[in-house]
């Protein structure tokens, strides 16, 4: 059996986000950044779901009961099991914190908060501008490359590791 039809429920959370996806990005394209209809808060929570969802199969037995995303990202991260790469845009720490206050607000609704880390004025500002849409589009992203680094037949990192997309030249797909 491989890694995919082992845990296919992976693979529907991954189909699910896909489809709330591919929704936003054709309103989107149709009307804008966020009207009526967008299903962002779906999408950055199926995102999050996918990463925790995936950090836990591939660490297994590492990954305990009361890991949150940071500790899943800290272990699947860490020399010592080499499972996963971060983006190379920032350090260590950096892509952590990030994803762990994203995480944070998404979960508990604290965009109150995210607003003030991300440096927007109110909560409507954080909205208003492209800041969400653009943290979730990130956390996306980097659920992306680390799936490219996880061979789907045998659930182990592929040797050579595929390099991370440049950001800069990403196509939103």
């Amino acid at each position: 059996m491989t890694f995919t039809e082992q845990y296919r429920e992976l693979g529907e959370i991954f189909r699910e986000l896909q489809i709330v996806r591919d929704h936003n990005l054709k309103l989107a394209e149709t009307h804008g950044k966020w009207v009526p209809g967008c299903l962002l808060f779906a999408e950055g929570l199926l995102v999050l779901l996918g990463l925790e969802r995936f950090l836990r199969v591939i660490l297994g037995a590492e990954a305990t009961d009361g890991d949150t995303l940071p500790n899943l990202l800290e272990k699947a991260t860490s020399a010592g099991l080499n499972l996963l790469m971060l983006p190379p845009w920032w350090t260590r720490e950096e892509t952590i914190t990030a994803m762990k206050n994203v995480r944070n607000a998404l979960m508990h609704g604290n965009y109150e908060q995210a607003a003030i880390q991300s440096g927007c004025r109110s909560r409507e500002d954080y909205f208003r501008s492209s800041t969400y849409i653009n943290e979730v589009e990130t956390l996306r992203r980097i659920l992306d490359g680390f799936c490219t680094q996880i061979d789907p037949g045998t659930g182990k990192p592929r040797t050579p590791r595929p390099p991370w997309p440049d950001p800069r030249f990403a196509t939103g797909s």
